[in-house]
């Protein structure tokens, strides 16, 4: 059974996760969020975990901040985004680091481009769905009932949709779009705790 470890990030409180396949060893993370951060690689190399991929479900820095040291240190892994995240992990404007005293951080671009669809990733089929909104570039990762939502949904408070390509109405758009799908779906947010979805309680 998939295996899913949480770890939250700093300066900014995003959330990481690291889901594992224990028949195989293989361990994917989900947007790392903390520069230099020996308690991923401690965990992979504690559990005897081969880091395949890194999920982006944007770019700003927040949930990126990880990716280079990940990549040093774990040569073949293979970054997963959407096209536009991916053409704006270079640029520190873009990916919001300037604005955060970060205003040196540039990521090479993804490796694998993915759009809505299936995606098999440590021997498992993941749903990818775009989720624009926070951003145009959004997407989130769903296998079973469980759904990585990056900043697309978070418990208790209200989407943030005034940064740069986010959109109110392309957000209500995709709640609309998506609502049914996730009625009784266990939400992993890019930002605090777990939680059921409840369609007149998330909008």
């Amino acid at each position: 059974m998939l295996t899913i470890q949480l770890f939250e990030n700093s300066p900014i409180d995003s959330i990481s996760y690291i889901l594992a396949n224990p028949q195989n060893q293989e361990a994917l993370i989900i947007d790392p969020g903390t520069e230099n951060d020996k308690r991923i690689t401690d965990y992979l190399y504690d559990n005897n975990l081969d880091l395949k991929f890194i999920f982006l479900t944007h770019e700003h820095f927040d949930h990126i901040l990880g990716v280079n040291f990940l990549r040093e240190n774990f040569p073949n892994v293979k970054v997963i985004s959407s096209h536009k995240t991916s053409e704006r992990l270079p640029n520190p404007k873009k990916n919001l680091a300037i604005f955060h005293n970060q205003n040196k951080l540039v990521v090479d671009k993804s490796e694998i481009i993915v759009e809505e669809g299936y995606f098999k990733m440590i021997d498992y089929e993941f749903e990818i769905y775009n989720t624009p909104g926070h951003t145009d570039s959004s997407i989130s990762l769903k296998i079973g009932d469980f759904f990585f939502s990056g900043d697309f949904l978070l418990q208790g408070t209200r989407i943030v949709t005034n940064l740069p390509t986010g959109s109110k109405k392309t957000y209500q758009q995709s709640i609309e779009k998506h609502k049914n799908m996730l009625q009784g779906v266990t939400i992993f947010p890019g930002h605090g705790e777990k939680y059921i979805f409840e369609d007149n309680k998330t909008i």
